[in-house]
């Protein structure tokens, strides 16, 4: 599983800062780094931000999924996990000098979504989001 380096698992390890690499075409491009056990998922695109927490969220099963994935591939049998492709340590200096937009909280998978916090940094304002579309609207929002 993931090198934890002898940390407790605690609720941090779904707490990610995100750096917005770019945003075009209605579309977001960047990192998520979780500073608590230093782990940057990288990502390209809002389908590849959720693809890659909820395939992260699977690999260390926090927040626990309230309903197994359904697939038309039988083949993938429960607890072969993965970690995401993306998953990495930092390069040395690379978030140096950088400031997070947002720091992502999702404390629950219920109802096939999630459910957490969402802070805008720059603002300083914390909403609360009941599901992945509403998320992406104040992501949206806030980009905008």
């Amino acid at each position: 599983m993931l090198e934890l380096n002898d940390k407790v698992v605690s609720s941090n390890i779904s707490r990610f800062q995100i750096f917005i690499k770019d945003t075009d075409n209605f579309d977001i491009e960047g990192i998520l780094y979780n500073d608590t056990y230093d782990i940057i998922l990288d990502f390209n695109g809002i389908k590849d931000f959720l693809g890659v927490l909820d395939d992260f969220f699977d690999y260390v099963n926090f927040p626990q999924a309230s309903h197994e994935k359904r697939s038309f591939d039988e083949r993938k049998k429960k607890g072969e996990d993965k970690p995401p492709l993306t998953m990495r340590k930092p390069v040395s200096g690379e978030l140096s000098g950088k400031k997070p937009v947002f720091i992502l909280h999702v404390q629950f998978r219920q109802h096939s979504t999630w459910q957490g916090t969402l802070h805008w940094i720059a603002e300083n304002k914390t909403k609360r989001f009941r599901s992945e579309l509403e998320m992406i609207r104040l992501l949206a929002e806030a980009l905008s």
